[in-house]
């Protein structure tokens, strides 16, 4: 719900509670009343109502604090993909936030696929399980670590900015302050689109690791070299936290 429209309910509410109480035909609470009970009860239930009107239009109408993501607010896929949805009306963000959200459902996917493979191939908890089914475990924690980073930088956008940024021409302002306002704006563009590529590496590699594994030929050479290249992707996180 808008929170205009909350905030319309909301005083509505008093109002109709304050005609409650203090309406002759109702619970007529008066400050003259001769119960001493009742007439103090005027007086503290118009205390709470002002109250209650100052501290829930003031809560309402305040600005939204744009707090930015931790990694202990994504424990799991699917907070990763909460974050994404709520990006994903966006008129800048709402593909990149489609796509991404489709590469966390992919990697849920790549690794059903691969522990599927493991359980036919080796015993469960042996080192050889342990070293793909690690490596799976490492992709899905990457994955999640680029979507937090999206997210923060997809909060601390200003799309109304942006917009008046792209007539900057036709204003007062120094063409070229608002140029360096639009390149900033211009990399983070590119550090989303650089994190959604390496996800999309990932997978690349988890999908290859799956075939490989599944193969009949042991291929303990490449299957080390896929590991390789997965840890060396999973690593390149840290460029875009």
């Amino acid at each position: 719900m808008n929170k205009y429209l909350k905030l319309i309910a909301a005083n509505l509410c008093i109002v109709v509670t304050a005609v409650i109480l203090y309406s002759p035909g109702l619970v007529n609470l008066r400050i003259s009343d001769s119960s001493i009970f009742r007439a103090g009860m005027s007086i503290i239930a118009a205390f709470l109502l002002i109250l209650l009107f100052f501290l829930i239009n003031i809560w309402l109408l305040k600005e939204p604090q744009h707090k930015p993501v931790t990694l202990e607010d994504v424990p799991d896929l699917e907070r990763a993909k909460a974050i994404l949805r709520a990006h994903c009306g966006g008129r800048y963000f709402g593909s990149m936030a489609k796509t991404a959200s489709e590469q966390l459902d992919r990697i849920v996917i790549c690794r059903q696929r691969l522990s599927s493979v493991l359980e036919q191939r080796f015993t469960r908890g042996t080192m050889t399980w342990d070293k793909f089914e690690g490596a799976a475990a490492e992709a899905e924690a990457s994955a999640i670590k680029n979507v937090v980073a999206m997210a923060n930088r997809m909060r601390l956008f200003d799309e109304k900015e942006y917009a008046r940024l792209q007539h900057y021409q036709e204003d007062d302002i120094p063409d070229e302050i608002q140029k360096e306002q639009l390149d900033l704006y211009q990399k983070n563009f590119e550090h989303i689109r650089a994190a959604i590529a390496l996800n999309e590496k990932i997978l690349l590699k988890l999908d290859a690791l799956t075939m490989e594994v599944s193969s009949s030929d042991d291929n303990a050479d490449m299957d080390h070299e896929l590991i390789g290249e997965l840890e060396r992707l999973i690593g390149e996180t840290k460029y875009y936290q």
